[in-house]
């Protein structure tokens, strides 16, 4: 049985406790409440022979700890995730209070994500970050101090912080403060980690897989009117990788706002790939959203070692045109391709809709993303010939970028520019595009 120290504030270790005995029957967990961050390396020091790993639930306390006792166990941090903030967002929102907050957790764009996701507009949204400095229980505070005086002033509506002090102290002086801490699905990912990283040790043979994946973003300039859309289809990738990490018992990290880290048995993902001639992610990714993802894949006995191999892998799979996967072995970098049934319908002429997709957007170099909504405009509406002003005002972009956009496509002949328009309000005219992407599409 895997013996896990967690070592936690004592506040939670009552509720930690419980989730792990009803999740996990094969770890014993040692608990290490502490009250202070400062009280971690004399409450830990001497005792790692008792644990097979020590789980801490933020980096502040285990880099603190690690100043003073060098660990011969391994030690995982709990990252927190946007599905936490998220929580706490909704809890303000119930509250009432304007999205407008101070918080000493230095990643904005966690912050940016979340408003997304609940649908705010930037407008209405506002962050001021507190810059916190190596962990210092007199700073914590100049920590709260500063986020009162903001709260005051009505610059901020409330605070999320990460630490208890601060947050027991704004309390008392009647700030509104939620502390942010890793959700259960957090938690369960880093012990499902820890799991499969001691399994592995102890079998020789055995190697971790790490995955590095990221979200291929459209080169075109996306308006603000369609980052709400950018953010349903960043949901529903993340749905897909999550389904992917399950089925394959992979710990599941988000690295907001465009990447994520899986851990997993290189075995179990051996098998799912039929020994790596194939990666059906990929195709699943591409026919289910509007965009694509770069993979990176990664070998070692240790899940730092991994992942470091995986996002070197992940970075060579983006620089070459995105929607591809890459394995390093033996030191040496390898494409995988997408599933067998896929490229087999494309060398028959025959492929899916989305793949079709897929096919011109690699031709013309214009995102699957522009392309998909191209095609949807032409079905929608029953035509094929729009002014660039109505394919601006369509895909939500500049006057500039449509123009661009249009000149791959004329150039590649998926598009051609067949008359000018006048609009009657400022008496420039407008050109009429004749989209003929369709017509090659049905070609077989």
């Amino acid at each position: 049985m895997l013996r896990i120290g967690i070592v936690v504030p004592s506040e939670i270790m009552p509720d930690i406790l419980s989730f792990i005995s009803k999740e996990f029957s094969d770890i014993a967990p040692v608990p290490f409440p502490y009250h202070s961050i400062v009280d971690i390396p004399e409450l830990i020091a001497g005792r790692q022979s008792q644990v097979d790993t020590f789980l801490f639930l933020g980096n502040t306390a285990r880099h603190y700890a690690e100043k003073s006792i060098p660990h011969n166990t391994e030690w995982v941090t709990i990252p927190r995730s946007t599905s936490a903030l998220l929580r706490l967002l909704f809890r303000a929102e119930v509250a009432g209070y304007p999205m407008k907050v101070a918080t000493d957790m230095d990643h904005v764009d966690y912050f940016q994500l979340a408003f997304h996701e609940i649908g705010y507009a930037a407008a209405d949204t506002h962050v001021e970050v507190i810059p916190f400095f190596p962990y210092n229980e007199g700073l914590l505070i100049k920590d709260a101090n500063k986020m009162e005086k903001l709260y005051r002033e009505k610059k901020v509506a409330f605070c999320i912080t990460i630490f208890y002090k601060v947050r027991d102290i704004l309390k008392e002086r009647g700030v509104p403060v939620y502390i942010l801490q890793p959700s259960y699905d957090d938690i369960r990912n880093g012990l499902q980690r820890s799991i499969l990283t001691h399994e592995l040790n102890s079998r020789e043979e055995s190697r971790m897989a790490a995955m590095a994946i990221h979200i291929d973003l459209p080169q075109e300039t996306i308006s603000a009117q369609n980052e709400f859309q950018l953010s349903l289809e960043q949901a529903r990738i993340t749905h897909e990788i999550q389904c992917f990490a399950h089925a394959l018992h992979a710990a599941c990290i988000e690295r907001p706002p465009y990447d994520y880290v899986l851990f997993l048995s290189s075995r179990l993902l051996e098998a799912a790939t039929n020994e790596y001639q194939h990666f059906p992610l990929l195709e699943t990714i591409s026919s289910s959203t509007a965009f694509t993802i770069s993979v990176g894949i990664g070998y070692s006995a240790m899940a730092d070692d991994a992942r470091y191999k995986a996002e070197i892998a992940m970075r060579h799979a983006s620089r070459a045109g995105g929607n591809q996967a890459y394995l390093i072995s033996q030191n040496l970098t390898t494409p995988v391709p997408m599933s067998k049934s896929s490229l087999d319908a494309q060398i028959a002429g025959d492929r899916p809709i989305d793949e079709q997709f897929l096919y011109l957007s690699r031709k013309s170099g214009v995102s699957l993303r522009i392309i998909t909504l191209l095609y949807h405009a032409c079905r929608n509406l029953g035509k094929q010939r729009f002014t660039s002003s109505e394919l601006a005002d369509f895909l939500g972009v500049t006057p500039r970028t449509v123009n661009r956009i249009l000149a791959k496509l004329i150039d590649h002949h998926l598009a051609q520019d067949v008359s000018r328009s006048f609009t009657g309000k400022s008496g420039r005219p407008s050109r009429v595009i004749e989209l003929l992407f369709e017509t090659k599409k049905r070609k077989k």
